[in-house]
């Protein structure tokens, strides 16, 4: 008997193929599912679509009460500081999964194969580079018909954004190919990008400008074509030098957020990225640390991490910008729960110690001292960069005694979101559409933000001394009942 062994590699069009056959002779849905499921989506997207359409044009009458200078060159700017942000957050969430990844099963039966990488991975490449230039226009021309732009600029503003969406995933596609490319300098240009146009906002540049009618405003995006092009071929061009554990470990990510964020758990979610971050920074030189024992020994443990990782405070730093651009814009008092929500999330990193403490009861025995006194010593060098930064906030504030409300604000919604417990499914379960959950479920999604809330209701109401002083209290009380709880 003769078999015939052929030394060919199978090419990624017959792997595909068997894959698709193999799935479609064990599907299990009946056609009238199918039927249900496509009927509940096509009824979603009109719902909320109409939803989203209202939302534009209510926004749009709103905004357009203001006539003032100042109003009118704030409001031409926002699409542009929205497209901006956009770019920026894009970046950063590229830079963390990616952009191109692949999952455990397909990196060890299909990509450690004798098969074409490039030609693999292709199909994935083109389709996340015209979702990402989806996803930038449709923001862009959102928030240009909200500001009043005509819509030929709306429509040029919308492709100019896809082309910059696409050279940012490009270029993140080509840096993950190599470690020392230059375009893994894009996510920081991208951020910087829009503090400058935030802090071009706050400093009175944009005063006095107008929506653009101009039709040469289609030069941009057709002027941003001939580069656009050339990243995407290259970030193509690229696809055979990636290496499998570069595919895989975005994979992972994305499994541990979409298990975290299963149970609206944003605090496990921030713990998987800080997982993934520390193992991509690998080995650091440990230190001993040398001052105070006991709970002050956390504050240098707290200093040697801002030493590793100054960007920190940068972010930080960076974040009292927008409170200008607000104040610009003549927001008022709305400055305060804004800034609020901003400096949480932007110390979120700062407060590590504290998470660690949290989520490790072991870890706070063997330190040997009370819990309340850990979690103080833990909070100390948040709450010095958190009071800095809203002294910052002090000039875009209606009142000075504002700026420190601000930033005793920001710590403790930081630590009503870190030293939150798990959701306790002992407790009392609801019936939901997706089954039975605990009531604590509900409440994770809106730890932090409530506490931002209940300090910034004084300030929006009486933005006086008054009511900063209100909110200093509620603040103090709030860390109080938090640091020492056990």
């Amino acid at each position: 008997m003769r078999v015939d062994i052929s030394s060919d590699a199978p090419t990624p069009a017959e792997i595909r193929g068997l894959i698709r056959s193999w799935r479609r002779g064990r599907v299990t849905a009946p056609w009238g599912e199918m039927l249900y499921q496509a009927y509940l989506a096509l009824l979603t997207i009109l719902i909320y679509g109409s939803g989203l359409v209202s939302a534009v044009v209510n926004a749009g009458q709103a905004v357009a009460v203001c006539t003032s200078e100042t109003c009118v060159g704030t409001r031409t700017a926002g699409p542009v500081l929205v497209v901006l942000i956009w770019l920026a957050l894009g970046a950063a969430v590229m830079r963390l999964l990616g952009p191109l990844m692949s999952s455990p099963a397909t990196s060890a039966m299909v990509l450690s194969t004798p098969v074409d990488r490039a030609r693999w991975l292709r199909r994935q490449y083109w389709t996340l580079l015209f979702l990402a230039a989806a996803t930038a226009a449709v923001p862009a021309i959102l928030a240009a018909v909200t500001a009043g732009w005509a819509l030929t600029t709306a429509g040029a503003l919308a492709l100019a954004a896809a082309a910059l969406a696409v050279v940012t995933y490009a270029g993140g596609a080509v840096a993950q190919s190599r470690t020392r490319s230059t375009w893994r300098m894009i996510g920081p240009v991208s951020a910087l990008a829009a503090v400058a146009g935030l802090a071009a906002v706050a400093a009175g540049v944009t005063s006095g400008f107008a929506p653009p009618t101009s039709a040469w405003w289609w030069l941009a995006p057709a002027a941003l074509a001939p580069p656009v092009g050339t990243v995407a071929v290259l970030g193509h061009c690229r696809l055979g030098r990636l290496r499998r554990r570069d595919l895989t470990r975005g994979h992972g990510l994305a499994n541990g957020l979409s298990g975290a964020l299963a149970g609206l758990d944003t605090a496990l979610a921030y713990d998987v990225v800080l997982q993934h971050t520390s193992r991509q920074r690998a080995v650091v030189r440990s230190r001993r640390p040398r001052g105070p024992l006991g709970p002050l020994a956390l504050v240098t443990a707290d200093l040697v991490r801002l030493r590793r990782a100054p960007l920190r405070v940068l972010v930080l730093a960076a974040a009292v910008v927008p409170a200008y651009a607000l104040g610009e814009a003549g927001a008022g008092a709305l400055t305060v729960p804004v800034m609020v929500v901003l400096g949480f999330w932007a110390a979120v990193p700062l407060g590590a110690g504290l998470r660690v403490l949290s989520r490790s009861g072991g870890l706070v025995r063997l330190l040997g001292a009370r819990s309340w006194q850990l979690r103080l010593g833990a909070l100390l060098v948040p709450m010095v960069l958190l009071v800095a930064y809203g002294l910052g906030c002090l000039w875009a504030l209606p009142h000075p005694l504002l700026a420190p409300a601000v930033g005793l604000g920001a710590l403790a919604a930081l630590t009503r979101w870190l030293v939150a417990p798990p959701p306790d499914y002992a407790s009392a379960m609801v019936s939901t559409p997706m089954g039975a959950m605990p009531v604590t479920l509900f409440t994770n999604a809106a730890r932090g933000f409530d506490i931002a809330g209940l300090v910034s209701i004084p300030a929006l109401f009486a933005p006086d001394a008054t009511g900063a002083t209100i909110s200093l209290v509620l603040s103090a009380i709030t860390l109080a009942v938090l640091v020492g709880r056990r």
